[in-house]
């Protein structure tokens, strides 16, 4: 014991002596260089380009060191330059007259990378050289384009390679299923990410005020991405660049207050607090009162401080609640859920060189979800549901990077998580004849289900990026996954990795990926509601993507994407084929469940854009062409979300103090199953959308005042998602079967405000 505190002793030592010795700020009379150098020492993640930043630039004036991140645009002023947000939380050095970056440009699946940044750490300059294909969203793009219950991750909708119905802020990407998407928010594992999870899931746990840009993947990503095998959802959270800025913001969906500021007199700390309240409730009572009370909730808290190059330390926690009641008159049913998800995490980053970096988080999630409902629709079907599931999960986890040069840079890292869960599920269905035989589905199920799994997954991979010439990047990577509570004796998994970037010269880009792609099923994740009592092993995918990049003298960015996507050892799914807009879908008479043994998904996306969210005005246009198929005993069967043809576009205009945007979809209907026939056999009308906004900036006397409206399915479309059923007495005679058709979302509007100060 005394040598473990004697251990504890010599590390906080050796953290305070860094931050003693730690460089102070270049003052007045210094080369700019020299001055943004000193202040990387002290925590702030700058990059810019040698370039823009000549050695005979000085430093005339002396700097306002008390405040330097407030005080670094006037710093860079005089030469002609400015900063602004980048990725992962790092702030960009870049020219005042054209600050547009390629990574704050809109994109398509495939971001172009940033060669042209150089910075004094080797380091900086290869991990920005990525051959991988990903689309980099900025936070600027979320306060203009349209987004419903302004949710930043539905900017990913706005892509040609995902599919959507509207109301869900999760997406099928590339015919994969809305689990297979790695939700990370400042590099944690989310495991229940969404508000409402099971009524659609309107919004995720994260405030959009806390969120900087989003990475996402879509395809053949890095072999640091695991265990989800469609995509990758990578969340920065905001770091502050003033003493203290506060935003507070109304609107029909949400009412949120948000503040970040710095701590120390030399910004070594920083701190963050958002917290979000949904007024969906209000809505509903003022609307329909009897339709029930969505109502949820989040709080989100870190605090940081930079003790020195080898010590960046923060502590974070994210909590939300969801309370729901809802009652649907028209098919019978009623249901209540209570949701409580708490994530706290501690992250230590360390430079320990201009070449070694790691970073180091451990993580504790508790998560507690309760169901009931009942279900009585005359003549058909009806039921009652009761569950609770309770899961906790401790997690270490650890990234290195070492970057000796500026021609290659190795990343390597481990996983170790511990988990448990507790089931306690109920249920009763019966299905009145003749209902029972439409999908072979028992006329009566009983089910007392309590488990308590517990386990643990573990991981570990490695990444070699090489540049053996400016004009190509390889990277090669594998990675090893286990689980040690599924049915396999020895579920274990290896998954190479390869991609390549070649540029064909200063306008044109090619990449090329391919990979092997595993997705474990989680200990929270067991199929009790459908009767399955044991986890299943992990399913595959492989993936091959071929892209190409253009941009023309005008400053219109072209992208061509062409991908194959095979599923292997896929468990079973559940569906509802009539109605997928249900409260208990597990009750319902049109539930079945579908055994794949394999599937495809394959397409071409194309995708023209201009301009940045920065920018005055910018567009994007999108097409993809796509087919998934499932690979069952019957043959192959279209996916249900499959949508042969898809366009997607928008437009942002900035006038003075005015913004005007719109977003539009058109897409091939879902596929359809008529009663009695083959399940996907026919199809819905095709779906088409279009979403508006319209803000104006307002000076005020502290800070600044946004009012916006927003609408979503502006023309009020009637697009069909789903057939309900019921029967209706008649003057003489047997009940007659009525069949009615849902829709996806009307016209909503919504006004808003958002003060800033």
């Amino acid at each position: 014991m005394q040598k473990t505190y004697k251990r504890l002793l010599i590390i906080l030592a050796c953290f305070a002596a860094q931050t003693i010795l730690a460089d102070e700020p270049a003052s007045a009379g210094t080369s700019l260089a020299e001055f943004l150098e000193s202040l990387r020492t002290q925590g702030l993640g700058i990059i810019y380009s040698s370039d823009l930043v000549s050695d005979e630039m000085i430093v005339a004036e002396q700097p306002d060191l008390a405040d330097v991140r407030s005080a670094l645009p006037d710093i860079l002023r005089p030469f002609g330059l400015t900063v602004i947000d980048g990725p992962t939380g790092s702030l960009l050095i870049v020219e005042a007259a054209t600050p547009v970056v390629a990574a704050a440009r809109v994109k398509s699946e495939l971001d172009r990378p940033l060669p042209e940044i150089v910075v004094t750490s080797s380091l900086h300059q290869v991990q920005y050289a990525d051959s991988g294909t990903h689309a980099y969203l900025e936070r600027e793009l979320a306060t203009r384009i349209p987004a419903a219950a302004e949710e930043a991750v539905r900017l990913t909708n706005r892509l040609p390679g995902t599919a959507s119905g509207g109301i869900s802020s999760r997406n099928h990407i590339r015919g994969g299923e809305v689990n297979e998407v790695l939700f990370l928010f400042d590099g944690l594992r989310l495991y229940e990410p969404y508000h409402m999870k099971d009524f659609q899931s309107l919004a995720s746990i994260v405030n959009g005020s806390a969120i900087a840009g989003v990475d996402f993947y879509s395809g053949a990503y890095p072999a640091r991405y695991g265990d989800r095998m469609s995509g990758v959802m990578s969340m920065d959270m905001r770091r502050p660049t003033k003493r203290a800025e506060t935003e507070l913001s109304l609107s029909f969906f949400n009412a949120s207050a948000f503040s970040m500021g710095s701590l120390g007199a030399s910004h070594q700390g920083d701190w963050l607090v958002a917290a979000r309240r949904g007024n969906l409730d209000l809505i509903v009572d003022v609307i329909d009162p009897d339709f029930g009370s969505p109502d949820y909730n989040d709080l989100l808290f870190h605090v940081g401080w930079n003790f020195g190059p080898l010590a960046d330390i923060s502590a974070n926690a994210l909590v939300s609640y969801d309370k729901i009641s809802l009652i649907d008159a028209s098919v019978g049913e009623t249901a209540n859920a209570k949701y409580e998800n708490h994530v706290f995490w501690l992250k230590w980053g360390a430079e320990w060189s201009e070449t070694l970096r790691s970073e180091t988080i451990v993580s504790f999630n508790k998560i507690n979800d309760e169901r009931r409902g009942v279900l009585n629709l005359p003549g058909i079907v009806s039921g009652t549901l009761a569950e609770s599931r309770d899961f906790a999960a401790f997690e270490i986890k650890q990234d290195w990077r070492f970057a000796p040069s500026a021609r290659w840079m190795l990343s390597f890292g481990i996983r170790a998580r511990d988990q448990d869960a507790d089931y306690v599920h109920t249920s009763v269905r019966t299905i009145t004849p003749p209902f029972d035989q439409i999908l072979d589905n028992e006329a009566f199920v009983s089910r007392d289900l309590q488990l308590s799994p517990d386990g643990a997954q573990y991981a570990a991979y490695s990444e070699l990026r090489w540049r053996p010439a400016d004009s190509l990047v390889l990277d090669l990577g594998v990675r090893w996954d286990q689980q040690t509570y599924t049915s396999s004796d020895d579920d274990r998994q290896y998954s190479p990795r390869a991609s390549v970037l070649w540029s064909v010269d200063d306008a044109t880009e090619l990449r090329l990926g391919f990979g092997e792609y595993y997705q474990a099923q989680e200990i929270n994740e067991l199929q009790v509601s459908d009767g399955l009592t044991e986890f299943f092993p992990a399913q595959r995918a492989q993936h091959i993507v071929a892209n190409i990049k253009h941009q023309l003298d005008v400053g219109i960015d072209l992208d061509v994407s062409i991908y194959r996507k095979t599923f292997r050892t896929l468990r079973p799914r559940f569906e509802n084929v009539f109605n997928t807009l249900t409260l208990l879908p597990e009750l319902q008479f049109d539930r079945t469940r579908i055994d794949a043994f394999r599937a495809e998904s394959r397409g071409v996306e194309l995708m023209a854009s201009f301009g940045s969210g920065s920018d005055n005005l910018f567009w994007w246009l999108g097409y993809a062409w796509s087919e998934v198929e499932d690979a069952v005993s019957a043959g192959k069967v279209k996916r249900s979300w499959d949508q042969t043809h898809t366009v997607k576009g928008g437009i942002s205009w900035r006038w003075g103090a005015w913004d005007i945007s719109a977003a539009g979809e058109v897409h091939t209907g879902w596929p359809k199953t008529e009663l009695g026939a083959v399940r996907n056999d026919s199809r819905y009308p095709v779906f088409h959308t279009l979403d508006a906004r319209i803000s104006r900036d307002f000076t005020v006397k502290r800070g600044e005042l946004t009012a916006f409206l927003e609408v979503t399915n502006l023309y009020n479309r009637a697009n069909p998602c789903c057939t309900e059923y019921s029967l209706q007495p008649t003057a003489s005679g047997p009940d007659e079967l009525v069949a009615r058709e849902a829709h996806w979302l009307p016209v909503v509007p919504s006004l808003g405000v958002v003060w800033r100060f």
